[in-house]
């Protein structure tokens, strides 16, 4: 990796890690909440939630892709080289 792309690099890793985050969250939460400021939570609809979980699983996966493929053309292929 280029001294250059260190900053890219970074912003990677944090898009990556979120995504991961997201990813587990949806595997192991029975619902997803919706909080606002101007508004208390508001539980979205479990039935469609079940329904649209493998598509959001597989659209979440499919972005952690996309990042591991924009390091890889930073030079990462490895977190040691983020480093």
């Amino acid at each position: 990796m280029k001294l250059e792309n260190f900053h890219a690099v970074a912003e990677l890793i944090k898009e990556r890690d979120y995504l991961l985050g997201l990813l587990i969250r949806l595997g192991s939460e029975t619902k997803i909440t919706i909080k606002t400021p101007m508004q208390s939570n508001q539980d979205i609809r479990s039935d469609l939630v079940e329904r649209m979980l493998p598509e959001l699983k597989l659209v979440i996966e499919q972005g952690i892709a996309v990042v591991g493929e924009k390091l890889a053309a930073l030079g990462v292929t490895t977190d040691k080289d983020a480093a």
